[in-house]
């Protein structure tokens, strides 16, 4: 066996490897993959523990577990799942891809992957819209308002040229409206959430068999499903190409879910979006001022984040909606 390590300057939580598998028979090289994915915790300990306490670990491991199972979602085969009684070490032992192109989101969301990305993330959400309360399954929790505040610091610290003076003066309104926005967005009716719908997370096959896979499972969560949209969208489209295609993209997610007989119009889900994209802002600075990550790609990342998503913030004045939640 082969161990090559995966995704440096991609991840924050977990360390992955994909094994190159060698038989002794020809026979079961014919019908056993050649290839299989591994994924761990990270050696970090300090990221390590952050994990460890909103459950990311256990996340995973419930979804390969128990929850996939419900959807039609393209997700990779999970071959073994288990965690450590701590909740600290887990282990996955995951289908490979090894043909597939992983997403970029320093080159940024191109139309035919975004439209992938709705047509996967409705079969994800309509199985279990409106349902969650007979899933066990806890809102992801959230830091304290002490840590946002700090993670605001470093944020403009580091990335401050994104930062404009109009967001500069939300600051406190924004840090308290981030409680009552998590409540809004596990609300009824709320579905089953990826958690972390970006990019980077999405393979891409080569041939319409398997033409998108949805990787990356930890932070799974009762969520608004356009809040799995929203994050996609706004974080990982470049500005023009958003600007240019966003409305149609929301048209086809509501047509998607709409199989599932969601009644769900394109303006609710507008509204929706806009209020998605503010509850994210804190995602953004999670992202960029407490998982500080100097390797050179996670940096180019970071700033096209800023960029991206506080650009689109500012095209849907999501800032006029703080009021909502007071």
């Amino acid at each position: 066996m082969e161990v090559r390590p995966v995704g440096a300057g991609f991840g924050q939580t977990g360390d992955s490897v994909r094994l190159k598998l060698e038989y002794a028979s020809g026979d079961a090289a014919h019908h056993a993959p050649a290839s299989l994915f591994a994924k761990f915790a990270t050696t970090d300990p300090t990221r390590r523990a952050a994990s460890k306490t909103i459950g990311l670990y256990q996340r995973e491991i419930n979804f390969y577990n128990v929850l996939v199972k419900s959807v039609r979602v393209r997700a990779p085969t999970c071959h073994f799942a288990d965690i450590s009684a701590d909740g600290e070490f887990f282990a996955l032992i995951l289908e490979d891809f090894p043909d597939h192109r992983a997403g970029d989101e320093t080159v940024g969301l191109k139309l035919q992957e975004a439209e992938l990305a709705v047509d996967l993330m409705a079969q994800l959400h309509g199985p279990y819209w409106g349902k969650m309360k007979q899933v066990e399954l806890a809102p992801l929790q959230m830091p304290p308002r002490a840590k946002f505040e700090a993670a605001w610091q470093e944020m403009e610290s580091r990335f401050g040229d994104h930062v404009p003076d109009k967001v500069r003066r939300v600051r406190e309104a924004y840090l308290d409206a981030i409680g009552p926005l998590q409540k809004w967005l596990f609300a009824q009716p709320a579905t089953l959430g990826h958690g972390d719908l970006r990019l980077d997370n999405l393979l891409f096959g080569p041939d319409e068999r398997d033409p998108i896979v949805a990787v990356d499972w930890q932070a799974v969560r009762p969520s608004k499903g356009i809040r799995d949209f929203s994050y996609l969208v706004s974080h990982s489209m470049d500005v023009d190409a958003r600007r240019a295609h966003e409305g149609d993209l929301i048209r086809r997610y509501t047509e998607q879910v709409s199989q599932f007989g969601i009644p769900y119009s394109v303006a609710e889900a507008t509204e929706d979006y806009r209020r998605a994209m503010l509850f994210d802002f804190c995602t953004v600075i999670y992202i960029v001022g407490i998982n500080i990550n100097t390797h050179e790609r996670a940096v180019r990342r970071k700033n096209a984040l800023m960029k991206r998503s506080i650009t689109a913030m500012l095209d849907w004045d999501v800032f006029g909606l703080l009021p909502e939640f007071r």
